[in-house]
């Protein structure tokens, strides 16, 4: 969970070029002339939302499946005074996503929101590889929303697939939006090693201490959605595995140190980075263990053998 910068575009800055050479006939139900009548609409709903997410009210949205053409603007008898969350999807999926190999408008914009990224991870867990879009406020419930930049998220598909159109809007339901929450001053994630359990393994959760009631409701919210906890302890541990040699040999060339050097070199390296990145809760956890330190270091090269963990990890 991290912040993103703002989008590259607007929908001002896309709409009309995204429209060139599409089709507008009888069989879409003259789909361009439509869209073409609520480009102010679109751009009105965006910037409510701008303001929304700043003010951290996006959550007081109204959903809407179906965009009214505006009274004043006049259409030729039998064109539709109204345009659908499914033919917003269509626009989407067609005019915007494109083809991967597009150099039309619609794939810049994509492109450049895939981009936004820091390191190419997905701002929903920090971890996987970005490798899609998600629509912050699904575009079968906010049809206003479905091309509009800032409703688009860069994810990873595992997010994408575990979020889907699941949102609550309730405050305290609201996930962190990468583009208005930055919630990197609060020491949200904690780890503990989990005593008295061989193979080292670990147990994550969002702090109680956070001090903004929603915030952490929110970030537990999500945590529990995206299966977070699970995903960072088995991350931990394969981490922890292959750190495991480094560690006894710090361990042995200094008894008395029980290895602290090391953790603390690695805490330190971590939490310059990121202090909520699993990989600085690992250390922490590590480094505030007393079983660790005093039951476990020592045991560590007799059970981390080959065929110890052979055995453990098919049982």
């Amino acid at each position: 969970m991290y912040l993103l910068n703002t989008p590259e575009y607007k929908i001002e800055d896309f709409f009309d070029e995204l429209l060139i050479g599409r089709h507008n006939n009888q069989k879409n139900n003259f789909l361009k002339t439509r869209l073409l009548s609520i480009k102010s609409f679109l751009i009105d709903a965006q910037d409510n939302y701008q303001i929304l997410g700043a003010d951290k009210s996006l959550h007081t949205n109204v959903e809407q499946e179906l965009i009214n053409i505006p009274t004043d603007i006049k259409l030729c008898d039998g064109i539709p005074r109204t345009i659908s969350s499914a033919e917003m999807e269509k626009v989407y999926n067609t005019y915007l996503v494109d083809k991967p190999e597009s150099e039309k408008i619609g794939r810049k914009v994509y492109n450049s929101i895939l981009a936004n990224t820091y390191h190419n991870l997905c701002p929903y867990c920090s971890h996987r590889e970005v490798k899609t879009v998600d629509h912050y406020l699904p575009k079968s419930k906010f049809a206003s929303f479905a091309i509009t930049p800032i409703n688009l998220l860069p994810c990873c598909s595992d997010c994408n697939k575990d979020k889907l159109d699941d949102y609550i809007l309730n405050e305290d339901k609201m996930l962190i939006h990468p583009y208005f929450d930055d919630i990197s001053s609060h020491d949200w994630l904690e780890c503990i090693v989990v005593e008295d359990t061989w193979p080292i393994t670990f147990s994550y959760n969002v702090s109680d201490t956070i001090g903004d009631p929603v915030l952490e409701s929110r970030i537990k919210y999500q945590f529990l959605l995206l299966n977070l906890s699970k995903l960072y302890a088995d991350n931990a541990t394969r981490e922890f595995n292959k750190r495991v040699k480094s560690l006894v040999k710090e361990y042995n060339s200094n008894t008395s140190n029980n290895a602290i050097n090391f953790l603390d070199d690695n805490l330190y390296s971590y939490r310059h980075d990121n202090k909520n990145s699993w990989q600085s809760k690992m250390f922490e956890a590590l480094r505030n263990s007393d079983w660790f330190l005093q039951s476990a270091i020592p045991e560590l090269e007799k059970f981390y053998t080959r065929d110890k963990l052979r055995k453990i990890f098919k049982s």
